[in-house]
């Protein structure tokens, strides 16, 4: 069997889809099936350096091609099927191509869009390709009603396959590493908030300032550390911090690597994502596999990734975020049951048995 994949999002500045996709494509090579892989890219990139040491790589090949010569390439290389991973379907295999729609954002929240001429003509190409695939996949139960109530996807079309937690994230406890990033990032605070996701309105770190600026003088001079862009289109985190009266409180160290984050997941007394919607919410897994307390949303599909091994919240209600806070921060038992519950949980999502249903997926649409 020999799959298309499109490996786009892998290279360079990954987000979600980029570090799903390469956690992924990096798990089915291991799982040691009987299935090829051609890997396409945009021309003028590579491939990450890593990927040429992982297992199984001698069943993959890359492919740098546009993305207007993209149509004919599943002839071209005698594909079985084609799997687009980031909400695309630019080619197809002999038995067709599938695709990944991670959430429907923009089609529930159409005013946050920054394409030029606005959501419309995208939400209708997605709406296409979900149709004309042989099935979707998708990362979550509450997607796939998105899908259902938004595209008229039938159920029995769309496949949940959730995301994993890498094994590289894990509690590290390591003083020197930690005394390194603080200084480089400047954080003085010997107690820390984490929040990452950046200034996108979706992730929503107004109301974490929100709640902070209501219960500050609880904190117990804790710094607010808010990882990823600082600045966007609808806001910015300097701006956020300003309005709050909490610019004294708010480090802003830009965007981190794995390394730097599993660090901070690590010391981090509680970690915070109130976010307004997500199709999956890799960073709460994220958080609980190094053991740090979380606080999330109890909407979207992150109640349901989250489970019992979180403290939910409605992301739109800043004095109940505030409270939960000071709950989790003053109460050690209920740190402790979290760390264990978060480490239960996280067992429950795992890059290989993503892998096991995606190749059972492509081989029951190519039987």
């Amino acid at each position: 069997m020999r799959i298309g994949i499109d490996a786009s999002p892998i290279v360079g500045d990954r987000g979600g889809v980029g570090w799903h996709t390469y956690y992924l494509l990096r798990a089915m090579l291991a799982v040691k099936q009987d299935v090829d892989f051609v890997a396409y890219l945009r021309p003028g990139t590579t491939p990450p350096d890593e990927t040429h040491a992982w297992e199984g790589v001698d069943r993959l090949r890359w492919v740098a091609v546009s993305k207007w010569a993209m149509r004919g390439r599943g002839a071209v290389d005698r594909l079985d099927l084609y799997h687009g991973t980031n909400f695309k379907m630019h080619t197809a295999g002999r038995y067709g191509g599938m695709v990944t729609i991670h959430d429907l954002w923009l089609e529930r929240f159409p005013q946050y869009s920054t394409k030029i001429f606005g959501q419309r003509l995208s939400s209708y190409k997605t709406k296409r390709t979900a149709r004309r695939a042989q099935r979707v996949i998708t990362v979550s139960e509450f997607s796939a009603g998105e899908l259902k109530a938004l595209y008229g996807i039938p159920r029995e079309q769309i496949a949940v396959i959730p995301n994993g937690v890498s094994e590289e994230f894990g509690p590290r406890r390591d003083e020197s590493a930690m005394a390194a990033l603080r200084q480089r990032i400047g954080l003085t605070a010997h107690r820390f908030i984490l929040f990452i996701g950046g200034a996108d309105p979706r992730k929503n770190h107004r109301v974490l300032l929100e709640a902070a600026a209501l219960v500050r003088e609880r904190l117990g001079g804790r710094t607010l550390l808010l990882v990823g862009s600082a600045t966007h289109p609808f806001g910015s985190y300097e701006e956020t911090a300003k309005l709050y009266g909490l610019t004294a409180q708010v480090l802003c160290p830009g965007r981190l690597s794995k390394d730097d984050l599993q660090l901070l997941y690590s010391y981090a007394d509680v970690f915070v994502f109130p976010s307004l919607y997500e199709g999956f919410g890799m960073p709460v897994l994220e958080a609980m596999a190094c053991e740090v307390p979380v606080i999330t949303s109890k909407t979207t599909a992150l109640g349901e990734v989250a489970g019992e091994a979180a403290v939910l919240i409605d992301p739109l209600d800043a004095r109940g975020l505030g409270e939960a806070l000071i709950k989790v921060l003053d109460n050690e038992p209920l740190r402790t049951a979290l760390r264990k519950r978060g480490l239960d949980r996280v067992k429950h999502y795992t890059w290989r048995q993503s892998a096991l249903q995606t190749l059972e997926l492509y081989a029951s649409i190519c039987r």
